[in-house]
C-alpha cells in the first residue's frame, strides 16, 4: 500500500525542477501584469490640422525679393517692402500674393489661377515650403507660360527663406505643375 504513494510523489517530483518552476512563475507574473492593464500603452497619433495660415496680428515691414521670370527664362529680381506676419507660412503666403500682383501687372499670371496656399514644415533642419496650386477653373497655359510661372514661384520662395519647395495641386501630390511641366516630387 505504501508503494503506490511513492510512485505518485515521484511523478510530480519530475516537474519540480528549477527550470519548470521559474517558467511557471514567469508565466503567472506576466499574465497578472497584462490582465491588470500594466502592459505597453501605445499613444494615439496626434491629428494634424492642415488649415491655411491665418493672418497674425503682429506684422513687421520687410523688404522681400520677388523673382519675375520672363518668356526667355531670364530671372529679374524685383524688391518690394511688405508688412509680413511672423508665422513662416503666412509670411510666404503674403510674399506669393505680392508676386501674383506683380505678375498680373506684367500679364504673366493666368486668368483663372487663384493664389496658391502655402504650408511650411521643418524636416532634417530644413524649412520646406509646400505650395498648393488651387485651380478653381481649368487654366489654359502653354508650356512656356507654365515654366515661367513655376520658376517665378520657386525662385521667389527660395529667395525668401525656404530651403526646398514642394508642390501640390488641389491638395494632392502631383507630378506636373499645371499639367505640362514635370516637377520633382521630392519623394
Amino acid at each position: 500500500m505504501s508503494e503506490p504513494r511513492r510512485r505518485e510523489t515521484g511523478r510530480w517530483r519530475r516537474f519540480v525542477t528549477p527550470y519548470v518552476l521559474s517558467a511557471a512563475l514567469l508565466f503567472v507574473a506576466s499574465a497578472v501584469f497584462f490582465l491588470l492593464g500594466h502592459g505597453p500603452h501605445v499613444a494615439r497619433p496626434a491629428m494634424v490640422d492642415m488649415k491655411p495660415p491665418q493672418p497674425s496680428a503682429q506684422t513687421s515691414k520687410q523688404e522681400v525679393r520677388l523673382v519675375l521670370v520672363d518668356a526667355g527664362g531670364l530671372a529679374r529680381p524685383h524688391f518690394v517692402t511688405l508688412a509680413l506676419p511672423q508665422d513662416p507660412a503666412a509670411r510666404l503666403q503674403a510674399i506669393l500674393a505680392a508676386l501674383m500682383s506683380a505678375m498680373q501687372q506684367a500679364g504673366n499670371w493666368p486668368q483663372n489661377l487663384a493664389l496658391p496656399e502655402v504650408f511650411v514644415q521643418q524636416a532634417n533642419r530644413k524649412e520646406i515650403a509646400v505650395v498648393d496650386m488651387r485651380e478653381t477653373a481649368p487654366v489654359a497655359v502653354g508650356v512656356s507660360e507654365e515654366l515661367q510661372l513655376l520658376h517665378s514661384i520657386q525662385q521667389t520662395v527660395l529667395a525668401n527663406g525656404a530651403d526646398e519647395v514642394r508642390f501640390l495641386r488641389d491638395g494632392n501630390p502631383t507630378h506636373t505643375f499645371l499639367g505640362h511641366v514635370a516637377i520633382d516630387t521630392g519623394m
